[in-house]
């Protein structure tokens, strides 16, 4: 029972999945994009693409992707139905 109570305990303490994507020498400045990107059933579908021409004509940047502890619970709420993804842009 202690371990099927760890292991279930092990299972929700995962808050972030990040990941980092670095062009050129990464980000700079300090000013900072979020955007939400929104998928729907799992990341079937996605509707709501972010705009990132902000950033086109930019050498130097950093994108980060995770799925924050509320996008997780958001998923999780909605049984996948929903699942947002959050995106921030460092340049």
């Amino acid at each position: 029972m202690k371990k099927l109570l760890l292991l279930a305990f092990v299972f929700t303490m995962t808050s972030c999945y990040t990941t980092k994507i670095v062009v050129g020498e990464g980000a700079i400045g300090s000013q900072t994009i979020k955007l939400k990107q929104t998928h729907l059933i799992n990341g079937l579908l996605s509707f709501e693409i972010p705009e990132m021409k902000q950033i086109i004509d930019k050498e130097n940047y950093t994108i980060i992707t995770k799925h924050s502890f509320i996008d997780l619970a958001l998923n999780s709420f909605t049984f996948g139905i929903y699942t947002p993804t959050t995106i921030i842009i460092k340049h």
